[in-house]
């Protein structure tokens, strides 16, 4: 029999050697930012829904309040205040008919801005205030297009195409006053109808020689009866007197000057004047009568 000599076994270290973890303060630092990040995204989300809710609310508030209490406690349209800045040419009824205002509207539902375009479509109208007057009334300022010259254009009975101040054309009725204004001619009938301003250079012009004029001792000495732009570059104009006048586009006031010495000349001499062409710089001719 044989003795098996068993070898001595190695006694296990049960006391281990404990790892060394070194935590990397940039990650950290990384990790906690996307931690915020994710904070800020929840937070941001809650506060829209929270938002969009309350908004919801209050604009389904407000329409009950409109529709219901403002409504009972007399929020309504009793009346239109109109005022017209002009000579009345246009009809107050026309104003209103304009602006679809009715009697009864919740005076909250009408939109002002709506109201003002529909008054401004108005060939008429130059400019147009409005505003509510709480509890139950609106308020319309309207100034209406001073004529300055009535157009030789045809047009629908009773009606005249006349040019404002501006230069903005515009149909109205073909009253006394109209007919005592002056005539231009020259101006094609698609450029009227465009119902845009004219801003042709000798239509310009010949509104700023009409202001001069009007400002100037000449007024009444030659009275405008025709003015026509349809040559480039000049205005001619015809006096009530029958005396034919030609001007440049620009300069237009040294060339109301030198037709103030002509005059002025004209009157030392006893002689009256027929003609003047002051497009010329110097030696302008002049013929009497």
């Amino acid at each position: 029999m044989k003795l098996i000599k068993k070898g001595k076994k190695k006694k296990k270290n049960r006391l281990k050697k404990a790892t060394m973890e070194v935590l990397d303060p940039e990650a950290l630092k990384t990790d906690a930012k996307r931690k915020d990040k994710i904070r800020i995204l929840v937070g941001s989300l809650l506060f829209l829904i929270i938002l969009g809710i309350v908004t919801a609310l209050g604009v389904e508030g407000w329409v009950y309040l409109k529709s219901q209490w403002l409504v009972h406690y007399g929020y309504v349209l009793k009346k239109v205040d109109i005022e017209e800045i002009g000579s009345g040419r246009i009809a107050k009824e026309e104003i209103i008919s304009a602006s679809k205002l009715h009697i009864g509207d919740n005076i909250f539902d009408i939109s002002l801005k709506d109201v003002y375009s529909k008054l401004c479509s108005l060939q008429e109208v130059d400019k147009v205030v409005i505003r509510r007057q709480l509890p139950d009334r609106i308020f319309i300022r309207v100034w209406e297009r001073k004529p300055l010259v009535r157009l030789a254009l045809k047009t629908k009975l009773n009606k005249k195409y006349c040019l404002d101040e501006k230069g903005y054309p515009f149909l109205t009725e073909n009253r006394e006053d109209i007919l005592s204004l002056p005539e231009m001619v020259g101006i094609p009938l698609k450029v009227v109808e465009a119902k845009k301003r004219i801003e042709e250079p000798e239509v310009t012009a010949a509104i700023n020689l009409l202001h001069i004029l009007e400002n100037s001792s000449l007024h009444f000495v030659f009275e405008p009866q025709t003015i026509d732009v349809s040559r480039p570059f000049s205005i001619g104009l015809l006096t009530r007197d029958g005396v034919r006048l030609t001007f440049r586009i620009n300069h237009l006031n040294d060339q109301v000057n030198r037709l103030q010495k002509i005059y002025s000349f004209s009157q030392s001499h006893g002689r009256k004047i027929s003609m003047v062409d002051l497009t010329p710089d110097q030696n302008v001719p002049v013929i009497f009568q």
